[in-house]
């Protein structure tokens, strides 16, 4: 119940929707940005490290576990050493099909055949099933804008401006979507 002064009236109200923490606590939730392979330029699952390519599209993966946010970190995708500016990679040594420059969970795809999530995780050096994300074991549920997404989550097909979300534990209701700021890149021919 809610009581206000001054005259106010006095109302019921429902309790508000539980809402995901910011970010979780500690490292398992700040994963780092690539693993051996990419560290190493070396090919991931038949993608390459070339020289930077123009994105083609964006599309925008969020990670939750019991709640909380996982960070999805700036420089998934590109080889080390990083060139920064603040919170983004700017560039590296070189650059795979799939990539993150910013620390929001926005990932550019360059032209390439068929890109999935299964590839952005095999880029990034973090495990993803149905039954695991990152290092967070459990009933893995996945999203595509609103709509629960059945089986592999790995099998979605990243396309123009999709929004993912996946999430292990506690379940987040549905929250208002990311939007993606004008003048970014939808399709290139």
């Amino acid at each position: 119940m809610l009581v206000t002064g001054c005259g106010g009236r006095t109302e019921k109200r429902s309790p508000a929707p539980p809402r995901p923490e910011l970010f979780g606590p500690g490292p398992r939730y700040r994963p780092p940005a690539f693993g051996r392979a990419v560290e190493r330029a070396r090919s991931v699952r038949g993608l390459r490290c070339t020289r930077s390519r123009p994105a083609r599209f964006l599309a925008h993966v969020e990670i939750f576990v019991d709640g909380r946010v996982v960070l999805m970190p700036a420089g998934i995708g590109i080889a080390p050493p990083h060139v920064r500016r603040g919170a983004f990679v700017v560039s590296g040594r070189c650059d795979y099909p799939l990539r993150t420059r910013e620390p929001t969970g926005l990932v550019e795809v360059a032209p390439s055949p068929r890109l999935t999530l299964g590839d952005l995780f095999a880029v990034w050096g973090q495990p993803l099933s149905s039954r695991r994300v990152l290092s967070f074991r459990g009933p893995v549920m996945a999203f595509v804008g609103r709509g629960r997404v059945a089986g592999d989550p790995r099998r979605i097909e990243l396309r123009p401006h999709l929004v993912v979300t996946v999430e292990v534990g506690r379940y987040v209701p549905p929250h208002f979507p990311y939007v993606f700021p004008p003048g970014l890149p939808t399709v290139r021919p």
